[in-house]
């Protein structure tokens, strides 16, 4: 993850960096293997990342909330048992 790199910005990176990865793997064509990567559940919710609600956010302040989000999740689920 670079400085200052957007949320979209780093989900096509490693959407690519995967599709890339299945192009030298099969040999087929990298249009068609972006595709197959982005039928996966994990390209798909890269995709969501790329083009959804937080696309624009730096990505580094993005995975500092997700963290905190989950902290916070953890200690409400703790609290209720």
């Amino acid at each position: 993850m670079r400085k200052n790199q957007r949320v979209a910005e780093m989900a096509e990176e490693v959407l690519k960096r995967q599709a890339t990865e299945r192009v030298e793997r099969t040999g087929e064509p990298l249009v068609d293997a972006f595709e197959v990567v982005l039928d996966t559940e994990a390209g798909r919710q890269l995709q969501e990342l790329r083009d959804g609600a937080h696309s624009e956010e730096r990505a580094q302040e993005w995975q500092q909330n997700i963290r905190r989000e989950r902290i916070e999740e953890r200690r409400t689920e703790g609290g209720d048992r």
